[in-house]
């Protein structure tokens, strides 16, 4: 009986052990999530999806993020787009969201 109630503690302690390594990894479920990483980098303006949802700028490398290629970016902001055309070079900055979409923080003509 004792060697039952023996393993039983040992088990119950061994699963909330685990648990709780679990929850310590997790973190809090209300932890403030950190600020997504912002990059920075410059490029030609390629094209444009429909209605300005997007715009495909061919940049040059991205340290920590990309190589030299052409991509899309989403505006935080639909005006973010209004005064580029299709030739433009380019300064901008930009996150990625969690389904993988490179969000434009800011964008800009660069002589």
């Amino acid at each position: 009986m004792r060697r039952a109630r023996a393993a039983a503690a040992l088990v119950s302690g061994a699963l909330l052990f685990g648990m709780s390594i679990v929850g310590f990894a997790a973190g809090p479920p209300d932890a403030p999530q950190a600020d997504p990483k912002r990059y920075r980098a410059t490029g030609v303006i390629r094209s444009f999806g429909p209605d300005r949802t997007y715009v495909n700028i061919a940049h040059d490398e991205i340290p920590g993020y990309m190589s030299a290629m052409t991509m899309s970016f989403w505006p935080a902001r639909k005006e973010q787009l209004d005064a580029l055309v299709v030739g433009d070079r380019v300064a901008f900055e930009f996150t990625e969201a969690e389904d993988a979409r490179r969000i434009l923080a800011t964008i800009g003509k660069r002589p």
